[in-house]
């Protein structure tokens, strides 16, 4: 399966995936980030159910708090 993900083709994985699998293997799973899946912004608690299918287009956006 290949998804892209920040512009980037990835094909490390075998079979669709769920966003939280994603971001753990991202080592973002406890980060504040937005997702974006096939230009559909998603709410955390939609991260658990939302499955990444091959082809997916992903946006990971870090949010950061400054001043």
């Amino acid at each position: 399966m290949t998804i892209t993900v920040n512009g980037k083709e990835d094909s490390r994985f075998n079979a669709p995936i769920y966003v939280t699998e994603l971001l753990e293997h991202l080592k973002l799973l406890d980060l504040p980030v937005v997702i974006e899946v096939n230009k559909v912004a998603l709410l955390p608690r939609e991260y658990s159910t939302t499955k990444i299918e091959d082809g997916a287009v992903i946006e990971i956006i870090m949010v950061a708090a400054g001043g």
